[in-house]
């Protein structure tokens, strides 16, 4: 699990990590009456990408079954959260987000508290455990919204993630629980680094990839519905691949993985919403075209659309092709892999 650096009001030393004998002397402090220990923590939650990404077939409950392979890249959005938190039973809550800045700032500012996942994943935690209070957010946002990078789960997961770095209420599996129940993609946000994701994308399994590239992600603005595109597929309940297939696919996968994803295997990759989206969305495609105009070793679109990233062997060149994007009037942005 990721951890933040955690900062405690009122010390000298504001940016001081928590010892374990520290953390243990503020939450007994939790425990025993009086005014509870405002504490602080920092954080960052990091995109996504599907280097990878099958829909498999409908699920009787209206879901889809996918197999993924994703990977967490270094573009992130940055959370402060000051808690003043102690348990107690009914619990009362108040959760408070301000955005500080960032790229995509007003994605924050148009959404309904109730609706964002950043309040919902503090007001989970702390019902679950039974903490009241008060905790106030703070979010830088460079993550776009709506472009399949896993932007409002990552920032649901980091709040997960630090809360519990702060409490301790649940064990790791408990907390990936929490996190599967209110969104797919949060426990490999979670968990990070590189996985096959299945299922609905809960089902997590950590694989090692040595990737070496640089990163180019391009996000023009077009928005493109979840749901539909998932019914543009008309994947019906009966799944499209045949026994065994999976299987080989995850060791296909995997063998690349481990050779720095060799520039000839790169035909391996697919993700199933692309030709669709595309068809209907040809400026994303014209996107990952000047990506591979730009030198990128390989182009594809993430998760449901509508962002699209390059892989490039040179920094310099990703470096330029984040420009001539740019230069269309779309937004860019060069990372690692994390």
């Amino acid at each position: 699990m990721r951890t933040g650096s955690v900062r405690i009001a009122g010390l000298s030393d504001g940016n001081k990590k928590l010892d374990t004998n520290t953390r243990l002397y503020y939450l007994c402090h939790l425990l025993l009456p009086g005014a509870p220990k405002p504490l602080e923590i920092e954080t960052r939650a990091h995109a996504k990408i599907n280097l990878h990404l099958e829909v498999l077939n409908r699920r009787p409950d209206g879901y889809h079954n996918i197999f993924s392979l994703m990977t967490r890249v270094g573009l992130s959005d940055l959370l402060k959260l000051r808690c003043n938190l102690y348990w107690r039973s009914p619990v009362s809550l108040e959760v408070g987000l301000r955005v500080t800045g960032g790229s995509f700032a007003r994605v924050i500012e148009k959404t309904p508290a109730g609706d964002n996942l950043i309040t919902r994943a503090a007001r989970i935690y702390c019902e679950r455990a039974g903490l009241s209070g008060g905790i106030e957010v703070e979010i830088e946002k460079n993550i776009p919204a709506g472009a399949g990078l896993g932007g409002g789960s990552s920032d649901a997961a980091a709040v997960f993630t630090a809360l519990n770095d702060l409490y301790r209420a649940f064990s790791t599996e408990e907390l990936l629980g929490l996190g599967a129940g209110l969104g797919a993609d949060i426990p490999f946000c979670m968990t990070g680094g590189a996985a096959f994701c299945e299922g609905i994308g809960e089902r997590i399994s950590p694989v090692k990839c040595n990737l070496g590239f640089a990163v180019v992600i391009g996000f023009d603005g077009t928005h493109v519905n979840t749901a539909a595109a998932y019914r543009g597929l008309g994947r019906t309940t009966e799944s499209m691949r045949t026994p065994g297939y999976i299987e080989r696919k995850r060791n296909e996968l995997a063998r690349l993985c481990r050779q720095d994803l060799e520039i000839d295997n790169f035909d391996l990759l697919q993700n199933d919403f692309e030709p669709l989206v595309v068809r209907d969305n040809p400026t994303i495609g014209e996107l990952k075209s000047a990506l591979l105009h730009g030198g990128a070793v390989h182009a594809a679109m993430t998760g449901s659309g509508s962002a699209v990233f390059g892989l490039f062997t040179s920094r310099e060149r990703a470096a330029e092709s984040a420009d001539a994007v740019r230069s269309r009037g779309a937004w860019a942005h060069t990372c690692d892999f994390m």
